[in-house]
């Protein structure tokens, strides 16, 4: 395996449609952004498919960009978001259940480094990005139930 995966889900209470929205318009989804996300800026589009945007992060002091490019593989249910060049993917996947309900899932693919900084990483990064994803899914849910 040339890479490793971070992953987190939480039930939001909201419809699948809202967060669907929220996830694919840039606008609105910068404001569910935890602060180690310090910027993100539209590069192209802005709402769905083919919108690619720059994301500034500043994570235990490190800072680093990725350009991604946003793609609707299943439309309504799965968003991913991808840097080729920095070989990060992230997906997000929304499993309806009770109307007013969803769960949202939520996995990043990094590519793996080699040698000791290399496992250095894999063994600091899941954690240090389960509790990022975590504050996102939180912040999602509680935007979504603030905001008619």
């Amino acid at each position: 395996m040339d890479h490793y995966e971070v992953s987190v889900e939480r039930r939001i209470n909201a419809s699948p449609e809202r967060i669907y929205n929220l996830i694919i318009d840039m606008e609105e989804h910068r404001r569910i952004l935890p602060k180690q996300f310090e910027t993100l800026e539209v590069l192209e589009g802005g709402k769905g498919a083919g919108t690619v945007f720059r994301l500034t992060m500043n994570v235990l002091g490190s800072r680093s960009s990725l350009i991604m490019t946003l793609s609707e593989p299943e439309p309504g249910r799965i968003v991913q978001e991808q840097d080729r060049s920095a070989g990060v993917t992230t997906i997000w996947e929304l499993v309806p259940e009770s109307e007013g309900q969803c769960l949202l899932k939520l996995t990043s693919q990094f590519p793996k480094k080699p040698g000791f900084s290399g496992w250095v990483e894999r063994l600091v990064t899941p954690a240090v990005i389960r509790s990022i994803y975590d504050q996102e899914l939180k912040n999602i849910n509680e935007y979504l139930t603030q905001v008619p």
